[in-house]
């Protein structure tokens, strides 16, 4: 193999050489682009040519393959598998493993690669990545030039191992945080053609530290951390924000979790554990419910007389406006101050909590809008509940900071089979002193000193 190596080396330097000091330097992005091909087909017959010699030497290794158990059953079956540089084309041999009773080929072990698995996992990881931004289509398109099928993306999205949340040494202390609590309206497919619209909520869940003064207009939230359920249940969810805050938080010296949300049901039920809970209605809802209100009786100045009643914390004297407006509505007005009324009292300590604490404000919205809203609902997309419930996860986890790797799609323990036999497989297996580098000639005579003065004349070229 060492050979083989060298003589695709030789003949890929002479070729980038050729092109490199040639006519197409003038268009230096096309030469770009070609000496890119070449280096990816350099690497794919390199690539080729190893997996093709380890086959060959696990074939020959008779003494090992009976310690191993490893009976040849078939010589070099074709598999194509998708990678970084190309499509690769090797033949491995199958055995039949004595001591599992199974069917194996041992190069796949090797170079870690799954059954019936055709794109490499550092593919796999970039359109799986890709698809949380766009469409299956376009990922596939990007990634891989469309080489790969939209429904190849979604199996992979399917298939990958979430990224787990790391556990910190030590627990943090501070004094407040804030929960951001919302969720997206999402359609799902209808199966059978149904008609009419078929929607999912699904919760989203920020957790910070605060906020920060970036200018006059502009606040940032400090520590940020977004959660989403690979099942879209708000329980789960809950539990999980919960096992975030008792693992990286210490709860002893934290004295106020303000969780922020619309007034949902599923929101205040969260975190009900919790002494230092105290619930905020989103100032962004509430504004918009009160501003709807409002301009069915464009006259009564709703809005500042609900305001104050609020910020006084008297129900009553709310109560008996409402009442007022009553009197004097039409059919159709009564139904609307009868639902706002009920959803005022219905949220009254969480709306007292808006107007008059000084926290920071929310920004469940702006979080549902950015996280989820992006991609799952602003155009017209059917999702199936499994996809939306990944890749909502995976989208959630890649804005937190942490994007999928090819590690995620590895198999638990499927690396160690033949972990032994592999290991010594490579001990002074190869002589890579065909490789060690010579001292660099510069008597004009040298193949060196040729190129640096060809380099040198159509670098002339190139300035006149």
């Amino acid at each position: 193999m060492e050979l083989i190596i060298q003589q695709i080396a030789q003949v890929f330097i002479k070729t980038i050489t050729e092109k490199a000091f040639s006519e197409k330097i003038h268009d230096i992005d096309s030469l770009a682009g070609e000496l890119e091909d070449e280096c990816k087909a350099a690497a794919v017959q390199i690539l080729e040519a190893a997996v093709a010699r380890l086959n060959r030497q696990i074939r020959d290794d008779k003494t090992m393959r009976k310690e191993q158990g490893l009976l040849l059953k078939e010589k070099e079956r074709p598999r194509e598998i998708y990678t970084k540089v190309g499509t690769i084309d090797v033949s491995r041999d199958y055995y039949f493993d004595k001591n599992r009773q199974r069917y194996v080929s041992v190069i796949d072990h090797m170079i870690g690669v799954r059954a019936y698995e055709r794109i490499g996992d550092t593919v796999s990881a970039e359109m799986v990545n890709s698809a949380a931004d766009v469409s299956y289509a376009k990922s596939a398109q990007q990634v891989t030039h469309g080489r790969i099928s939209r429904q190849s993306v979604r199996n992979h999205i399917l298939k990958v191992s979430l990224p787990q949340e790391e556990i910190p040494e030590e627990k943090k202390v501070v004094k407040e945080l804030h929960i951001h609590a919302d969720e997206d309206h999402v359609h799902m497919q209808k199966p059978n053609k149904e008609r009419g619209k078929k929607s999912q909520i699904v919760p989203l869940i920020t957790v910070t530290e605060g906020t920060r003064k970036i200018n006059e207009r502009r606040n940032e939230t400090l520590e940020a951390k977004r959660f989403a359920d690979i099942h879209i249940k708000a329980d789960t969810l809950w539990k999980t924000v919960e096992g975030y805050i008792e693992s990286n938080y210490d709860t002893e010296k934290l004295e106020k979790i303000y969780v922020h949300g619309d007034g949902g049901p599923w929101i205040k039920n969260g975190l009900d554990s919790y002494r230092q809970t105290v619930r905020v209605m989103d100032g962004y809802h509430f504004g918009k419910r009160l501003k709807a209100f409002s301009r069915a009786f464009p006259a009564r100045n709703i809005s500042v007389v609900l305001r104050n009643a609020i910020r006084e914390n008297d129900k009553r004297k709310a109560d008996m406006f409402l009442r007022s407006l009553m009197v004097e509505a039409s059919e159709k007005e009564r139904n609307k101050v009868s639902e706002f009324g009920t959803y005022l009292m219905g949220n009254w300590t969480e709306i007292y909590n808006l107007e008059t604490l000084d926290i920071p404000g929310s920004c469940t919205e702006g979080q549902v809008s950015h996280v989820l809203s992006e991609r799952f609902s602003r155009n017209p997309l059917g999702w199936s509940k499994e996809g939306l419930g990944k890749l909502s996860c995976i989208r959630v986890s890649n804005i937190n900071g942490r994007k999928i790797e090819a590690e995620d799609f590895k198999t638990t323990g499927e690396e160690d089979r033949y972990a032994t036999y592999i290991e010594n497989m490579f001990k002074g297996a190869f002589d890579w002193s065909i490789f060690d580098g010579e001292p660099l000639v510069f008597d004009r005579t040298s193949g060196t000193q040729i190129l640096i003065d060809a380099f040198g004349k159509d670098h002339g070229v190139i300035l006149s």
